[in-house]
């Protein structure tokens, strides 16, 4: 299977979120950033003549699968042809695996979900449980064990 990872255009997501940072996690903002990045993997995917387009943000326990699922089908549908899979990784019993591997293997699990506005919101949360706040640039793992 083929990886493809694009450029992210920050400006344009600053554009499209404004009027939107005091928007809940799962919220509209979240809507426009996965309708703003599925619309560049439709596009991409068309213009190379691929038929499936997926996403991995289903592993990610703070976000909703249906609202994933519907922006991508929706992008999808503007091109004849491609198809959005809608794989459930939670229900299929992925996300316990992916917690497993992620532990044994000390791999780095984000508390948010990248954008700024999360990684607000969550050191909001973080504060009010008495934890240290996420600084960008610092590996977290899920134990003790660091390397």
């Amino acid at each position: 299977m083929q990886f493809f990872d694009a450029d992210y255009d920050s400006d344009n997501w600053f554009a499209r979120a404004k009027g939107l940072e005091q928007e809940p996690e799962r919220g509209i903002r979240c809507t426009m950033c996965f309708d703003m990045r599925f619309e560049g993997t439709a596009l991409y995917a068309a213009e190379h003549d691929f038929s499936i387009i997926s996403s991995s943000l289903g592993i990610f326990r703070w976000k909703n699968m249906q609202q994933i699922n519907d922006c991508g089908k929706r992008a999808a549908s503007h091109y004849d042809g491609l198809t959005y899979w809608d794989y459930n990784c939670p229900k299929q019993g992925d996300s316990a695996r992916m917690v497993e591997i992620s532990k044994r293997e000390q791999f780095y699990q984000q508390e948010y979900c990248g954008f700024i506005y999360s990684l607000r919101d969550t050191n909001k949360h973080r504060r009010t449980q008495g934890r240290e706040i996420i600084r960008i640039g610092v590996k977290y793992y899920t134990d003790d064990k660091q390397p």
